[in-house]
Protein backbone atom coordinates (compact mmCIF):
# COMPACT_ATOMS: atom_id res chain seq x y z
CA UNK A 1 0.00 0.00 0.00
CA UNK A 2 2.21 2.75 -1.40
CA UNK A 3 -0.43 5.73 -0.81
CA UNK A 4 -3.32 6.90 1.10
CA UNK A 5 -5.25 7.02 -2.24
CA UNK A 6 -5.15 3.39 -2.53
CA UNK A 7 -7.20 2.53 0.92
CA UNK A 8 -10.52 3.10 -0.38
CA UNK A 9 -10.32 0.71 -3.36
CA UNK A 10 -8.61 -2.13 -0.33
CA UNK A 11 -10.64 -1.60 1.93
CA UNK A 12 -13.95 -1.54 -0.82
CA UNK A 13 -12.40 -5.13 -1.67
CA UNK A 14 -11.89 -6.32 2.20
CA UNK A 15 -15.64 -5.45 2.71
CA UNK A 16 -16.99 -6.62 -0.57
CA UNK A 17 -15.35 -10.16 0.12
CA UNK A 18 -17.46 -10.55 3.46
CA UNK A 19 -20.60 -12.59 3.03
CA UNK A 20 -22.88 -9.59 4.71
CA UNK A 21 -22.30 -6.50 6.22
CA UNK A 22 -21.46 -6.58 9.22
CA UNK A 23 -22.76 -5.17 12.60
CA UNK A 24 -19.29 -4.72 13.88
CA UNK A 25 -16.05 -4.53 11.79
CA UNK A 26 -12.77 -5.45 14.41
CA UNK A 27 -9.69 -4.06 13.59
CA UNK A 28 -6.58 -5.52 15.48
CA UNK A 29 -3.08 -4.66 16.82
CA UNK A 30 -0.34 -6.89 17.67
CA UNK A 31 1.03 -5.05 20.26
CA UNK A 32 0.15 -1.76 22.40
CA UNK A 33 2.62 0.98 22.26
CA UNK A 34 3.22 0.95 18.50
CA UNK A 35 1.90 3.69 16.94
CA UNK A 36 1.92 3.07 13.24
CA UNK A 37 -1.53 0.41 13.82
CA UNK A 38 -3.30 3.11 15.61
CA UNK A 39 -1.97 5.62 13.15
CA UNK A 40 -3.50 3.46 10.36
CA UNK A 41 -6.80 2.46 12.17
CA UNK A 42 -7.60 6.62 11.90
CA UNK A 43 -6.81 6.33 7.97
CA UNK A 44 -8.85 3.45 7.41
CA UNK A 45 -11.78 5.12 10.15
CA UNK A 46 -12.03 8.10 8.12
CA UNK A 47 -12.96 6.03 4.88
CA UNK A 48 -15.20 3.97 6.32
CA UNK A 49 -17.46 7.18 8.02
CA UNK A 50 -17.10 9.14 4.60
CA UNK A 51 -17.67 6.31 1.93
CA UNK A 52 -19.13 3.45 3.67
CA UNK A 53 -21.44 5.35 6.54
CA UNK A 54 -19.82 3.65 9.58
CA UNK A 55 -21.00 6.18 12.53
CA UNK A 56 -19.16 4.54 15.27
CA UNK A 57 -15.93 3.91 16.55
CA UNK A 58 -15.32 1.53 19.74
CA UNK A 59 -11.48 1.47 21.38
CA UNK A 60 -10.09 -1.14 24.10
CA UNK A 61 -10.56 1.85 26.52
CA UNK A 62 -12.91 2.37 29.75
CA UNK A 63 -16.28 2.70 28.28
CA UNK A 64 -17.46 4.99 31.49
CA UNK A 65 -14.21 7.43 30.75
CA UNK A 66 -15.10 6.85 27.01
CA UNK A 67 -18.35 8.88 27.62
CA UNK A 68 -16.00 12.17 28.09
CA UNK A 69 -14.67 11.77 24.74
CA UNK A 70 -18.12 11.04 23.01
CA UNK A 71 -19.13 14.22 24.79
CA UNK A 72 -16.31 16.61 23.53
CA UNK A 73 -16.61 15.27 19.35
CA UNK A 74 -20.52 15.67 19.62
CA UNK A 75 -19.94 19.30 21.23
CA UNK A 76 -21.27 18.65 24.09
CA UNK A 77 -18.56 19.12 26.17
CA UNK A 78 -15.81 22.15 25.98
CA UNK A 79 -13.76 20.62 28.19
CA UNK A 80 -9.85 21.75 26.94
CA UNK A 81 -8.32 18.79 24.54
CA UNK A 82 -5.84 17.92 27.05
CA UNK A 83 -8.46 17.12 29.80
CA UNK A 84 -10.27 15.61 27.56
CA UNK A 85 -7.50 12.69 26.37
CA UNK A 86 -6.00 12.65 30.09
CA UNK A 87 -9.90 11.78 31.66
CA UNK A 88 -11.62 9.65 28.61
CA UNK A 89 -9.03 7.02 28.07
CA UNK A 90 -7.73 3.97 30.60
CA UNK A 91 -4.26 2.00 30.15
CA UNK A 92 -2.59 5.43 28.98
CA UNK A 93 -4.19 5.30 25.44
CA UNK A 94 -4.89 8.78 25.83
CA UNK A 95 -1.24 10.05 25.62
CA UNK A 96 -0.67 8.54 21.84
CA UNK A 97 -0.65 10.98 19.32
CA UNK A 98 -2.93 8.82 17.05
CA UNK A 99 -5.78 8.69 19.66
CA UNK A 100 -5.27 13.00 20.44
CA UNK A 101 -5.83 12.80 16.14
CA UNK A 102 -8.43 10.73 16.28
CA UNK A 103 -10.49 12.64 18.91
CA UNK A 104 -9.51 16.12 17.02
CA UNK A 105 -10.79 14.52 13.48
CA UNK A 106 -14.19 12.97 15.33
CA UNK A 107 -14.72 16.73 16.38
CA UNK A 108 -14.18 18.19 13.55
CA UNK A 109 -16.21 16.13 11.45
CA UNK A 110 -19.10 16.50 13.62
CA UNK A 111 -19.20 20.13 14.00
CA UNK A 112 -22.77 21.49 12.05
CA UNK A 113 -24.15 17.53 11.84
CA UNK A 114 -27.39 16.48 13.30
CA UNK A 115 -27.36 14.09 16.38
CA UNK A 116 -28.34 11.06 13.62
CA UNK A 117 -25.33 12.02 11.79
CA UNK A 118 -23.01 12.48 13.84
CA UNK A 119 -20.27 9.79 14.12
CA UNK A 120 -20.25 8.29 18.47
CA UNK A 121 -16.98 7.20 20.62
CA UNK A 122 -16.98 4.81 22.91
CA UNK A 123 -14.62 2.68 25.45
CA UNK A 124 -15.32 -1.32 25.82
CA UNK A 125 -13.16 -2.29 27.52
CA UNK A 126 -14.00 -2.76 31.84
CA UNK A 127 -12.56 -0.37 34.35
CA UNK A 128 -10.02 -2.12 35.09
CA UNK A 129 -6.39 -1.90 34.76
CA UNK A 130 -3.54 -5.17 34.31
CA UNK A 131 -3.17 -5.41 38.47
CA UNK A 132 -6.56 -3.72 39.63
CA UNK A 133 -10.37 -3.55 38.93
CA UNK A 134 -12.42 -0.43 40.10
CA UNK A 135 -15.19 -0.43 42.97
CA UNK A 136 -18.74 -1.15 41.71
CA UNK A 137 -19.52 1.38 44.00
CA UNK A 138 -20.00 4.40 41.35
CA UNK A 139 -21.79 2.16 39.08
CA UNK A 140 -24.03 0.73 41.51
CA UNK A 141 -25.10 4.14 43.33
CA UNK A 142 -25.62 5.68 39.42
CA UNK A 143 -27.58 2.92 38.76
CA UNK A 144 -29.68 3.23 41.98
CA UNK A 145 -30.41 6.96 41.58
CA UNK A 146 -31.54 6.47 37.50
CA UNK A 147 -34.28 3.77 39.63
CA UNK A 148 -35.47 5.81 42.20
CA UNK A 149 -35.34 9.15 39.75
CA UNK A 150 -37.90 7.05 37.81
CA UNK A 151 -39.57 4.77 39.93
CA UNK A 152 -39.69 5.87 43.43
CA UNK A 153 -38.11 4.68 46.67
CA UNK A 154 -35.99 1.45 45.78
CA UNK A 155 -34.65 -0.60 48.74
CA UNK A 156 -31.67 -0.31 50.12
CA UNK A 157 -31.53 3.14 50.03
CA UNK A 158 -27.75 4.44 48.61
CA UNK A 159 -26.15 5.01 52.17
CA UNK A 160 -27.08 1.52 52.55
CA UNK A 161 -24.79 0.72 49.06
CA UNK A 162 -22.24 3.28 50.25
CA UNK A 163 -21.44 1.36 53.55
CA UNK A 164 -21.31 -1.98 51.89
CA UNK A 165 -18.90 -0.74 49.51
CA UNK A 166 -16.58 1.31 51.79
CA UNK A 167 -13.53 2.60 50.75
CA UNK A 168 -12.48 2.57 46.83
CA UNK A 169 -9.22 1.80 48.13
CA UNK A 170 -10.59 -1.94 49.34
CA UNK A 171 -11.40 -3.14 45.82
CA UNK A 172 -8.57 -1.73 43.65
CA UNK A 173 -5.67 -2.80 45.69
CA UNK A 174 -2.75 -3.81 43.21
CA UNK A 175 -1.86 -6.94 45.57
CA UNK A 176 -5.29 -8.44 45.48
CA UNK A 177 -4.15 -9.30 42.04
CA UNK A 178 -1.28 -12.12 42.78
CA UNK A 179 -2.71 -12.57 46.31
CA UNK A 180 -6.63 -13.32 47.02
CA UNK A 181 -6.30 -13.10 50.27
CA UNK A 182 -6.00 -9.24 49.77
CA UNK A 183 -8.94 -9.30 47.16
CA UNK A 184 -12.35 -7.89 49.44
CA UNK A 185 -14.56 -9.45 46.60
CA UNK A 186 -15.55 -12.45 48.88
CA UNK A 187 -16.71 -10.78 52.07
CA UNK A 188 -20.03 -11.06 53.41
CA UNK A 189 -20.27 -7.04 52.35
CA UNK A 190 -19.30 -8.06 48.81
CA UNK A 191 -21.73 -11.22 48.48
CA UNK A 192 -24.42 -8.41 49.88
CA UNK A 193 -23.50 -6.42 46.77
CA UNK A 194 -23.80 -9.36 43.80
CA UNK A 195 -27.15 -9.65 45.31
CA UNK A 196 -28.09 -6.84 45.33
CA UNK A 197 -26.92 -5.95 41.91
CA UNK A 198 -28.38 -8.82 40.84
CA UNK A 199 -32.04 -7.00 42.32
CA UNK A 200 -31.33 -3.82 40.50
CA UNK A 201 -30.08 -5.32 36.99
CA UNK A 202 -33.38 -7.48 37.68
CA UNK A 203 -35.99 -4.14 38.12
CA UNK A 204 -33.96 -2.40 35.29
CA UNK A 205 -34.97 -5.45 32.85
CA UNK A 206 -38.79 -5.99 34.51
CA UNK A 207 -39.36 -1.83 34.05
CA UNK A 208 -37.45 -1.31 30.83
CA UNK A 209 -40.66 -1.10 28.62
CA UNK A 210 -41.18 2.24 30.48
CA UNK A 211 -37.49 2.75 30.85
CA UNK A 212 -36.08 2.31 26.95
CA UNK A 213 -37.65 5.94 25.64
CA UNK A 214 -35.56 7.92 28.26
CA UNK A 215 -32.36 9.60 26.96
CA UNK A 216 -30.42 7.73 30.26
CA UNK A 217 -31.54 4.38 29.89
CA UNK A 218 -28.32 3.35 27.77
CA UNK A 219 -26.30 4.88 31.01
CA UNK A 220 -28.62 2.70 33.38
CA UNK A 221 -27.74 -0.51 31.30
CA UNK A 222 -24.18 0.13 31.19
CA UNK A 223 -23.70 1.12 34.97
CA UNK A 224 -25.64 -2.41 35.67
CA UNK A 225 -23.43 -4.43 33.39
CA UNK A 226 -20.51 -3.18 34.89
CA UNK A 227 -21.61 -3.05 38.53
CA UNK A 228 -22.39 -7.06 38.05
CA UNK A 229 -19.52 -8.00 35.87
CA UNK A 230 -16.99 -5.73 38.36
CA UNK A 231 -18.17 -7.67 41.22
CA UNK A 232 -17.90 -11.16 39.43
CA UNK A 233 -14.45 -10.24 38.54
CA UNK A 234 -13.39 -9.28 42.40
CA UNK A 235 -15.07 -12.36 43.40
CA UNK A 236 -12.81 -14.56 41.47
CA UNK A 237 -9.90 -12.26 42.79
CA UNK A 238 -10.95 -13.55 45.82
CA UNK A 239 -10.90 -17.49 44.97
CA UNK A 240 -7.49 -19.29 45.40
CA UNK A 241 -7.57 -22.43 42.41
CA UNK A 242 -5.33 -23.03 39.58
CA UNK A 243 -7.78 -21.09 36.77
CA UNK A 244 -7.77 -18.10 38.86
CA UNK A 245 -5.70 -16.06 36.25
CA UNK A 246 -7.60 -17.58 32.89
CA UNK A 247 -10.84 -16.44 34.26
CA UNK A 248 -9.75 -13.27 34.80
CA UNK A 249 -8.76 -12.48 31.65
CA UNK A 250 -12.35 -14.17 30.62
CA UNK A 251 -14.56 -12.45 32.88
CA UNK A 252 -12.83 -9.13 31.01
CA UNK A 253 -13.21 -10.63 27.75
CA UNK A 254 -16.84 -11.12 28.69
CA UNK A 255 -17.29 -7.74 30.08
CA UNK A 256 -15.52 -6.42 26.53
CA UNK A 257 -17.94 -8.49 24.55
CA UNK A 258 -21.36 -7.54 26.85
CA UNK A 259 -20.27 -3.62 25.89
CA UNK A 260 -19.57 -4.37 22.28
CA UNK A 261 -23.21 -6.07 21.91
CA UNK A 262 -24.61 -3.52 23.74
CA UNK A 263 -22.95 -1.02 21.17
CA UNK A 264 -24.09 -3.46 18.38
CA UNK A 265 -27.64 -3.17 19.47
CA UNK A 266 -27.91 0.64 19.70
CA UNK A 267 -25.71 1.24 16.78
CA UNK A 268 -28.07 -1.00 14.53
CA UNK A 269 -30.00 1.71 12.96
CA UNK A 270 -27.18 3.73 11.81
CA UNK A 271 -24.29 1.87 10.80
CA UNK A 272 -21.51 -0.63 11.52
CA UNK A 273 -19.37 0.33 14.60
CA UNK A 274 -15.53 0.00 13.83
CA UNK A 275 -13.88 -1.94 16.95
CA UNK A 276 -10.46 -1.22 17.71
CA UNK A 277 -8.32 -3.24 20.19
CA UNK A 278 -5.23 -6.06 20.64
CA UNK A 279 -5.59 -8.97 18.29
CA UNK A 280 -5.98 -11.21 21.51
CA UNK A 281 -9.05 -9.62 22.36
CA UNK A 282 -10.96 -9.60 19.07
CA UNK A 283 -10.08 -13.45 16.89
CA UNK A 284 -12.19 -15.95 16.77
CA UNK A 285 -10.28 -18.53 18.51
CA UNK A 286 -9.72 -19.19 21.92
CA UNK A 287 -7.19 -16.87 23.37
CA UNK A 288 -3.86 -17.98 25.54
CA UNK A 289 -1.29 -15.94 27.28
CA UNK A 290 1.98 -17.26 28.91
CA UNK A 291 2.64 -15.50 32.27
CA UNK A 292 5.25 -16.34 33.81
CA UNK A 293 5.37 -20.19 34.47
CA UNK A 294 1.15 -20.03 34.06
CA UNK A 295 -0.51 -20.38 30.64
CA UNK A 296 -3.75 -18.89 30.76
CA UNK A 297 -6.73 -20.02 27.98
CA UNK A 298 -9.91 -18.30 27.77
CA UNK A 299 -12.51 -17.20 25.29
CA UNK A 300 -11.91 -13.73 24.12
CA UNK A 301 -14.23 -11.20 23.54
CA UNK A 302 -14.24 -11.95 19.71
CA UNK A 303 -14.83 -15.83 19.69
CA UNK A 304 -18.04 -14.31 22.22
CA UNK A 305 -18.94 -11.59 19.47
CA UNK A 306 -18.39 -14.18 16.72
CA UNK A 307 -20.73 -17.27 18.48
CA UNK A 308 -22.87 -14.06 19.27
CA UNK A 309 -23.53 -12.50 16.11
CA UNK A 310 -22.48 -14.92 13.47
CA UNK A 311 -21.39 -12.81 10.08
CA UNK A 312 -22.48 -9.43 11.87
CA UNK A 313 -19.35 -9.63 13.44
CA UNK A 314 -16.10 -9.91 11.05
CA UNK A 315 -12.46 -9.41 11.99
CA UNK A 316 -9.46 -7.95 10.21
CA UNK A 317 -6.15 -9.22 11.87
CA UNK A 318 -2.78 -7.97 11.88
CA UNK A 319 0.19 -8.80 11.49
CA UNK A 320 3.95 -6.94 12.06
CA UNK A 321 6.95 -7.98 10.35
CA UNK A 322 9.96 -6.09 12.27
CA UNK A 323 9.75 -3.62 15.31
CA UNK A 324 13.24 -2.03 16.76
CA UNK A 325 10.79 -0.81 19.56
CA UNK A 326 9.93 -4.66 20.29
CA UNK A 327 13.21 -5.86 19.68
CA UNK A 328 11.86 -7.90 16.97
CA UNK A 329 14.25 -8.20 13.87
CA UNK A 330 13.22 -9.83 10.13
CA UNK A 331 11.08 -12.67 10.32
CA UNK A 332 12.25 -16.25 8.93
CA UNK A 333 10.60 -16.33 5.50
CA UNK A 334 8.73 -20.16 6.30
CA UNK A 335 6.32 -17.73 8.22
CA UNK A 336 3.28 -16.00 7.75
CA UNK A 337 4.97 -12.82 8.02
CA UNK A 338 8.03 -13.74 6.20
CA UNK A 339 5.81 -14.64 3.09
CA UNK A 340 4.14 -11.27 3.64
CA UNK A 341 7.77 -9.63 4.41
CA UNK A 342 8.75 -10.45 0.63
CA UNK A 343 6.22 -8.08 -0.99
CA UNK A 344 8.33 -4.54 -1.49
CA UNK A 345 4.78 -2.92 -0.01
CA UNK A 346 5.56 -1.34 3.43
CA UNK A 347 1.85 -1.52 4.17
CA UNK A 348 -0.44 -4.54 2.99
CA UNK A 349 -4.40 -4.74 3.15
CA UNK A 350 -5.39 -7.71 2.01
CA UNK A 351 -8.87 -9.93 1.76
CA UNK A 352 -8.90 -13.64 2.46
CA UNK A 353 -8.77 -14.77 -0.44
CA UNK A 354 -5.82 -13.13 -1.49
CA UNK A 355 -4.26 -14.05 1.63
CA UNK A 356 -5.06 -17.90 1.35
CA UNK A 357 -3.01 -17.53 -2.23
CA UNK A 358 0.14 -16.00 -0.20
CA UNK A 359 0.02 -18.12 2.62
CA UNK A 360 -0.22 -21.53 1.39
CA UNK A 361 1.28 -24.20 3.86
CA UNK A 362 4.16 -25.19 5.02
CA UNK A 363 4.20 -22.65 7.27
CA UNK A 364 5.88 -22.16 10.37
CA UNK A 365 4.74 -19.88 13.44
CA UNK A 366 7.02 -16.60 14.88
CA UNK A 367 8.71 -17.73 18.03
CA UNK A 368 10.46 -14.38 18.31
CA UNK A 369 7.73 -11.87 19.28
CA UNK A 370 7.99 -10.69 23.26
CA UNK A 371 5.59 -11.90 25.32
CA UNK A 372 3.36 -8.38 25.22
CA UNK A 373 2.93 -9.18 21.51
CA UNK A 374 1.30 -11.70 19.32
CA UNK A 375 2.23 -13.47 15.90
CA UNK A 376 0.24 -14.80 13.32
CA UNK A 377 -0.72 -18.10 13.80
CA UNK A 378 -0.98 -20.52 10.75
CA UNK A 379 -3.61 -22.15 12.13
CA UNK A 380 -5.56 -19.56 12.99
CA UNK A 381 -5.32 -17.69 9.30
CA UNK A 382 -8.50 -19.26 8.00
CA UNK A 383 -10.42 -17.56 10.91
CA UNK A 384 -9.67 -14.27 9.41
CA UNK A 385 -11.76 -11.82 7.15
CA UNK A 386 -8.44 -9.60 6.02
CA UNK A 387 -5.13 -9.15 7.69
CA UNK A 388 -3.43 -5.52 8.02
CA UNK A 389 0.22 -5.81 7.62
CA UNK A 390 2.84 -3.93 8.28
CA UNK A 391 6.31 -4.42 7.19
CA UNK A 392 8.57 -2.11 9.14
CA UNK A 393 7.10 -0.78 12.23
CA UNK A 394 9.43 1.85 12.37
CA UNK A 395 9.09 2.93 9.26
Amino acid sequence: MNSFSLLPALLSDVLTSLPARPQLLALGEPSHGLQVFPQWRNRIFRVLVQQHGFRSIALESDLLAGQRVDAYIRGASNAPLDEVMAAGFSHGFGAYAANRELVSWLREFNTGLSAAEQVRFYGFDAPMENFWAASPRPNLLALHAFLSRELGTVEPDAAHIQALCGDDARWTDEAAALNPARSAGDTPEARQLRLLADDLHTLLRREAPRLQPLPDFWQAQMHARTALGLLRYHANMARSAPDRLSRMLALRDLMMADNLSAIARREQERGTTLVFAHNLHLKRGPSAMQLGDERSEWWGAGALCHQRHGPAYAFIGSGLGRSGLLGVAEPDPNTPEGRLWACPDPVQLLPTRELASLLTPPLQDRRDFPPQAFALRAAELPQLDGLLFVRDADH
